[in-house]
């Protein structure tokens, strides 16, 4: 499902630093190159000669960037030392070198114009990769290759057999949070995914889930303990309230919420469809996002 697949490739690509991110990405081309693709290994004394993958019929060597916090001097003294270490290294092999990066949210000013200044050393082409190149690769991959690297997607088949025992998992993940005081759970108008700037993918996967809302519902009404979902509705609202604070927004604010409720871990596909299914029940029932009329702002 490409709803699926959309949110979970945001979600990994922005969650993963480090070594863990570049794995990330040479699984991805590996996937969609083979043969033609190369992850490199550090090894030696040269370590990986400055290239953490090859593409060779481009002639083109892949470094990979993935700071959880890009700092402007750093990241220029790595940038002038990877790039003329490549071109050290690869010569004749080398005509583009791609400086890929995870930063989705843009990259400093001075970064950029280091970058542009040095396009064109020694002949060799720059470039630089965000997460819409990536995306793009990504999405060229076969459905099998997706299933691969992301696991599988919940399907229409998974939604009808959500048992209990997944709302429970789901539930039970989060209900130990610290939450305020239980307040009344109001009706969420039907125009609340447009007021709160969700992608088409998020809105989707939000209707999907809203198909076995009521049966969070129910268990909600049955469990022994009846003060479970008031604990629930507060841990979620009081997470949606740090995030709004640090100026998340959209897309954003939901990725943290699905994680928060233990997506994107892949125990099972019903797993998955359990979590979609109490995001929409919180999202239909309490006061989380925002409601139609109040402006979005970041």
């Amino acid at each position: 499902m490409r709803e699926y697949y959309e949110v979970k490739f945001s979600l990994e690509f922005r969650s993963k630093f480090g070594t863990e991110f570049q794995d990330f990405f040479t699984a991805i081309m590996e996937r969609r190159y083979p043969s033609d693709f190369q992850k490199v290994k550090p090894y030696g004394r040269d370590g990986d000669k400055k290239c953490d993958g090859y593409h060779q019929s481009l002639r083109r060597v892949y470094q990979v960037y993935a700071p959880e916090k890009m700092r402007v001097s750093e990241t220029n003294a790595k940038i002038d030392e990877d790039l003329d270490g490549a071109i050290e290294h690869w010569q004749a092999r080398l005509a583009t070198w791609v400086f890929v990066h995870n930063q989705w949210r843009g990259i400093p000013a001075d970064v950029m114009l280091k970058l542009d200044d040095a396009h064109g050393r020694n002949g060799v082409s720059v470039l630089r990769w965000c997460e819409p190149e990536v995306h793009d690769e990504f999405f060229r991959l076969t459905p099998e290759s997706q299933a691969f690297l992301l696991g599988p997607a919940p399907t229409s088949r998974a939604f009808a057999h959500i048992q209990m025992k997944d709302v429970i998992d789901v539930a039970n993940a989060i209900a130990q949070q610290e939450a305020p005081s239980p307040e009344e759970i109001k009706e969420v108008p039907a125009d609340k995914l447009n007021a709160n700037a969700l992608s088409s993918h998020v809105q989707t996967l939000l209707k999907m889930g809203s198909r076995k809302a009521k049966l969070v519902k129910n268990f909600f009404a049955r469990w022994h303990d009846p003060e479970l979902g008031d604990r629930v509705a507060g841990a979620f609202r009081s997470e949606y309230e740090v995030l709004r604070a640090r100026g998340a927004i959209g897309d954003e604010v939901f990725f943290e919420l699905w994680k928060f409720a233990g997506g994107g871990s892949q125990k099972s596909i019903e797993h998955e469809a359990a979590v979609l299914a109490l995001l929409a029940f919180l999202f239909e029932e309490c006061e989380i996002f925002e409601a139609p009329g109040k402006e979005i702002s970041g």
